[in-house]
């Protein structure tokens, strides 16, 4: 009996991980998105760095409660190396208007959590998703997607709205 159950459980959880999207769909939702957003640990550093339509934001910046102030430079995606200056966001009007010069058309978005956020003191998941999702539902229509990241692969991929 127990060895029937364990063939079952194993073949509820095979079936279960055959249910979520492939590799290539992953992929094709990450390229749908007009702007990312990649939350990542590095150490001692609090500057968000934004690069094409995706802004590679510390972990730092989510620990606490708060997005803002937020602090952005905005790279070349030729030459991301050459330091520019330093954008401070206060507030989400100012982020909007922000992002409105970077990427003219905001209706889909992506959250990507890297593989090292658990590297960061008091960062948890669940609270920096639910602060960028709820930034992201005052674009009237939008979408938005959740990523996981591993070794620089998104791994998995889930539709919040």
């Amino acid at each position: 009996m127990k060895k029937c159950f364990l063939t079952l459980l194993g073949l509820i959880s095979i079936a279960l991980l055959g249910c979520g999207p492939s590799s290539l769909q992953i992929k094709e939702m990450s390229l749908e998105c007009d702007f990312m957003v990649e939350v990542r640990y590095v150490e001692n550093d609090s500057i968000g760095i934004f690069v094409g339509n995706t802004l590679f934001l510390n972990t730092r910046q989510v620990v606490g409660g708060s997005l803002f102030p937020m602090l952005i430079s905005t790279r070349d995606p030729m030459n991301i190396d050459m330091p520019t200056a330093t954008n401070v966001i206060r507030d989400p009007k100012e982020f909007t208007a922000y992002l409105q010069k970077q990427v003219p058309s905001l209706t889909r978005f992506g959250i990507v959590i890297g593989d090292n956020v658990g590297r960061e003191i008091g960062f948890e998941e669940a609270e920096a998703v639910k602060m960028l999702s709820e930034y992201f539902k005052t674009f009237e229509g939008g979408s938005l997607v959740l990523f996981h990241e591993k070794g620089g692969d998104l791994i998995d991929a889930e539709k919040l709205y």
